[in-house]
């Protein structure tokens, strides 16, 4: 199997407290004008997470105050598919898709995003997942 390629803008951005990541991050892809959008980074602090773990059909809430440890995932036209790792104040790590309620800024969030002009991504259902899974092409 082989990817495809494309060159890339990075955009580096900030929200602030009380937006919504999920939100954020399609602003971002939306201004872009860019097909396909991958996350690179993103540090800072959110209360009020809904994360789906593995295997899992419905999300689960967190509220408190908790340390973006990871993000990173794809945005399309469409959807976004993120991961993220949380850390609360006693250094207990909870990570897995991130749903698009809740994810609240505490603070800060520092997020580095990379545009793939040249490609698109989409979701399509895969008979062996079960799941709408990502399809990566060539723009135009």
């Amino acid at each position: 199997m082989h990817g495809l390629s494309s060159t890339g803008v990075f955009h580096a951005f900030r929200l602030g407290p009380g937006q919504n990541l999920t939100e954020g991050l399609r602003r971002v892809f939306d201004a872009s004008g860019a097909g396909a959008m991958a996350v690179v980074m993103g540090v800072g602090s959110l209360t009020d997470v809904v994360i789906r773990h593995a295997n899992r059909p419905e999300g689960t809430a967190y509220r408190g105050h908790f340390e973006i440890t990871a993000l990173a995932g794809t945005l399309d036209a469409r959807t976004q598919h993120l991961h993220l790792t949380i850390a609360d104040g006693e250094g207990r790590a909870f990570g897995g898709h991130l749903m698009p309620q809740g994810s609240a800024v505490f603070t800060t969030a520092e997020i580095v995003v990379l545009a793939l002009p040249g490609l698109v991504f989409n979701r399509q259902p895969c008979p062996r997942s079960g799941h709408d899974e990502l399809v990566v092409s060539r723009r135009g």
